[in-house]
């Protein structure tokens, strides 16, 4: 009787043994599933992350149709969605894409008022850092007028910085001339006139 104790008492710590074993076993296998569909979902979300930065890159019609519009005269560029999204547009890689962007920044560039002249210096300055060599090409093409708008529209960015604007604005054009990729002597010096004249129409914004 005892005997028969005993080996029941062992096969009863044996199943819970088991059953422990199995537990563990089970547990496991679900926090393996568990962290490889946080990995999974990881993934996705960088995904669908980096599908978004390069569709900020890439010509729609949508967006183009807005850009014709305001090419036509036939919608005022505004402190919208839209307007920023042609503006977006500029850091494309296409050339024939930029070229037709860069018209409509003019554009914009000309009408912009509000809030939206407000933001305008600095998404000057952003293009020419960001492709000094097409913005220059572009600018020395320029009217005189047009030329003195994008200036004054960049002083105004330096004028926030007074009384240390001189250094700011030699700061910056420092940084755009390390950007060029085929460096010429006049594309240098119609970048040095660029400077020259923004220190100029910061005095004059200043001296108001």
């Amino acid at each position: 009787m005892k005997k028969l104790i005993r080996i029941l008492i062992l096969v009863q710590f044996a199943l819970i043994s088991c059953n422990g074993k199995s537990g563990k076993k089970t547990e496991n296998k679900k926090n393996i599933v568990e962290r490889t569909l946080i990995k999974e979902e990881t993934k996705i979300i960088k995904t669908k992350a980096e599908i978004v930065e390069t569709e900020t890159r890439i010509d729609n019609p949508k967006t183009r149709k807005y850009g014709e519009l305001i090419l036509e005269n036939k919608i005022y560029p505004s402190d919208n969605d839209e307007t920023f999204e042609c503006m977006k547009q500029l850091y494309t890689k296409d050339k024939s894409d930029l070229e037709f962007y860069f018209k409509v920044f003019r554009i914009i560039v000309e009408k912009s008022d509000g809030a939206l002249s407000e933001v305008m210096g600095i998404e000057i300055m952003k293009f020419m850092e960001f492709n000094p060599d097409y913005f220059i090409e572009q600018y020395s093409k320029f009217e005189f007028d047009e030329q003195k708008r994008f200036i004054n529209q960049i002083a105004y960015e330096f004028y926030f910085t007074e009384p240390g604007h001189n250094v700011e604005i030699e700061n910056y054009f420092e940084k755009v001339n390390s950007k060029f990729k085929l460096t010429t002597e006049p594309k240098r010096k119609y970048l040095n006139s660029i400077k020259e004249l923004t220190k100029k129409a910061t005095e004059e914004i200043i001296n108001e």
